[in-house]
């Protein structure tokens, strides 16, 4: 009986550590997976992040381009110190092309206090302008386009100037110069913007100045031509502020903006003891340069993509504000056309009679016309024209003609006129075409012209095939092209 009772409980014993063994074989329910869901509180695009109640939308852009006298994907400025020799010989560059990429992010929460959001756009970019004698000169650059947070009507980080009204890239493949934004490049703001109901807003902004700021020359120093700025270090922001409107026949923006103009030390002795340029010298007082402009963008009656646009500005001692390009210098095969944008001039006070050695600031003004037409839902053209005009002040001008030499440098040999003041104008149409959704394939072809500053003749060392010699300072212009394939992702 003894053994039967040890045999059934030794069988009972194996039984249990079999199933056991078993059990554990058995596969464990899974948990549920989180699928990633869509967040329609924003638009298309957007999902949840798993986990959270944070919504994200990723975007961006593939692009080509290439550049027939664009070769910088910009139009032909220079900045001042001295002529681009030859720009259009043989030995210079006249074609590159450009591959870029861009991605995009949009993360948004709501919050008690409304919507938390951060925005970024960043990329690289790979121009190839081809060579000169032998010199490879492809260039790759990381941009960090954007990259800012909103919230509760704070707008803080890299974004557009709030002197900007719209954006010219919507009507062009080379940004126009005047459009009153701060190009791809953006600004350093911190804003504030009121929602008054009906489209009706008003922003307030402080803004890193030195994404507008021009030289501040001194000419007792140096003269117009040579790119040396004798500007001071940055004290204060810039100050912008704008009110605008939107609705359904379009949007109207008018705006102003303060920025400080301080020079840093007389490069001679106006007084006493001086070693030049440095504290044991004098200093004129600081300036507040300002812009005002306006915009304005209509929907046309016929169909609401069909959009008018323009803005104007005018500034003094802050020409930032009119247009983010430099001087142009520029010279062709036969002659030279040259102008220098600055924020101010200034020279030792007494180098003409009654003189004090302030600070004369640099007057701009200049705007931007567009108008896109859609033939069909896939193709559509645009037509921009843009204008600045840069002046400088009587006394400005006189500190330049003093003593009746024209201190323009050494460059021009023979000058007939002493006039600083000059122009640039340029008249583009671009055409898109979209064979398919998100896929762009554009051309565009544009004049440009430089009214010259000054007149007579320069000397110009031969550089890129141009033969060394005397060169009429002259109006000049030129055709220019460029060709777009793009393909976006963003939804």
């Amino acid at each position: 009986m003894k053994m039967v009772k040890s045999l059934l409980l030794g069988s009972a014993a194996g039984l249990m550590a079999v199933a056991g063994a078993q059990a554990a074989d058995l596969p464990v329910k899974a948990k549920a997976v989180e699928y990633v869901k869509i967040c329609s509180l924003y638009g298309v695009g957007y999902y949840y992040i798993p986990g959270t109640d944070t919504c994200i939308k990723i975007g961006g852009y593939v692009r080509f381009e290439s550049y027939h006298n664009e070769v910088g994907g910009h139009y032909a400025d220079r900045t001042p110190g001295g002529f681009p020799a030859g720009y259009f010989t043989r030995g210079s560059n006249t074609f590159g092309m450009q591959a870029r990429f861009r991605l995009t992010g949009d993360i948004r929460t709501q919050t008690e206090y409304g919507t938390l959001r951060a925005y970024f756009a960043f990329g690289v970019n790979a121009l190839n302008m081809g060579s000169t004698q032998g010199a490879n000169l492809t260039t790759n650059a990381v941009a960090m386009e954007r990259a800012f947070i909103q919230f509760a009507g704070f707008t803080i980080g890299r974004s557009d100037t709030f002197f900007a009204f719209y954006n010219g890239a919507a009507y062009g493949l080379v940004p126009m110069f005047t459009d009153g934004s701060s190009g791809p490049a953006g600004h350093n703001v911190f804003a504030y913007t009121w929602q008054f109901g009906n489209g009706l807003s008003a922003s307030l902004s402080a803004e890193d100045s030195a994404a507008r700021i021009k030289p501040v020359v001194d000419l007792s120093a140096t003269d117009l031509f040579s790119g040396v700025s004798d500007r001071s270090g940055t004290k204060v922001p810039d100050i912008v502020g704008n009110l605008r409107v939107d609705q359904a026949w379009g949007s109207a923006q008018i705006m102003g903006g303060l920025a400080q103009v301080s020079s840093q030390y007389f490069a001679g002795a106006p007084a006493g003891a001086c070693l030049g340029n440095d504290t044991s010298c004098g200093h004129n007082s600081d300036k507040w340069g300002w812009g005002v402009g306006a915009g304005l963008t209509l929907k046309m009656p016929w169909d609401a993509k069909d959009t008018l646009s323009g803005v104007i500005a005018y500034a003094k001692g802050a020409t930032g504000f009119v247009t983010h390009a430099n001087g142009q210098n520029f010279v062709h095969k036969q002659g030279v056309a040259t102008g220098v944008m600055t924020d101010a001039v200034f020279a030792n006070p007494g180098v003409i009679a009654g003189y004090d050695g302030g600070l004369e600031l640099t007057e701009a003004w200049g705007g931007t016309i567009a108008f896109e037409h859609y033939w069909t839902p896939s193709l559509r053209t645009s037509w921009v024209f843009g204008y600045i005009k840069t002046e400088y002040s009587d006394t400005a001008k006189a500190l330049i003609a003093r003593g009746g030499a024209c201190d323009v440098g050494s460059r021009f040999t023979a000058v007939t006129s002493c006039d600083p003041d000059y122009s640039y104008w340029r008249l583009a149409s671009r055409t898109m075409w979209n064979p398919v959704a998100n896929l762009d394939i554009g051309v565009e072809v544009a004049y440009n012209k430089v009214d010259t500053a000054f007149g007579g003749a320069a000397s110009l060392v031969g550089a890129n095939g141009l033969a060394p010699g005397v060169y009429a300072v002259e109006d000049q212009s030129y055709w220019s092209g460029a060709i777009r394939v793009q393909r976006s992702f963003w939804p």
